[in-house]
């Protein structure tokens, strides 16, 4: 993570995972003790292989692409490997917390992204081939991520749409941009908008949002 937009492009032109860190006020409550980490799907912990149909053919066709590979899990996305050692961290807290019951959980994941039904679906299917479960998924089916966010305050929030995190809660919320992906791609790709464009949270309940 950089707050250098060039160095956080050219690794991410060679594959590596990368975000830009942008511009906050960090209001975290003193006897606060969790680690919270929120994360978009699509373009962040997934490919972009379902938002690149949804750019192209439209929302309809997206949740018939979605529906009909909802039995096929996504190919990882640039932070999925991030989120599978968050996991892992979890995974040893429900042991520690076998071993005392009074034990309090500093790690909490979410997914915070704008699919719905049906498209839902194929979120589970990639978390459960990956053996991994977040804390908490929303489904927001288009609605403002910055609600969810002012109730879940993470630490950091990572999504691959610039717009999604410019809208958050008045600017206290570390957060992340993560520029993989269609949604990111420069005006000359016939696919694409421009690089940091995206479509408002309210007209994409489709993937990344």
């Amino acid at each position: 993570m950089s707050a250098n937009e060039e160095d956080v492009k050219s690794a991410i032109d060679v594959d590596y995972p990368a975000g830009l860190v942008l511009p906050s006020r960090i209001a975290d409550e003193e006897d606060d003790i969790e680690l919270r980490v929120a994360f978009d799907f699509d373009g962040v912990l997934a490919d972009d292989e379902s938002e690149t149909v949804f750019k192209r053919d439209g929302l309809g066709e997206f949740h018939a692409h979605e529906t009909l590979h909802m039995a096929r899990p996504h190919q990882p996305g640039p932070l999925a490997v991030m989120f599978r050692k968050l996991a892992m961290l979890q995974q040893l807290e429900k042991e520690a917390e076998r071993d005392d019951p009074g034990y309090r959980h500093i790690v909490r994941i979410a997914i915070i992204t704008a699919r719905s039904a049906p498209a839902h679906e194929r979120v589970v299917t990639t978390l459960g081939s990956w053996g991994v479960s977040p804390d908490e998924t929303f489904f927001l089916g288009g609605m403002d991520k910055s609600r969810v966010l002012s109730v879940f305050k993470p630490h950091i929030f990572f999504d691959d749409q610039i717009t999604h995190l410019s809208s958050g809660p008045g600017g206290s919320i570390p957060m992340v941009h993560v520029p993989f992906g269609i949604a990111n791609r420069r005006a000359a790709d016939p696919l694409s908008d421009s690089p940091t464009s995206a479509v408002a949270p309210s007209s994409d309940p489709a993937p990344a949002a």
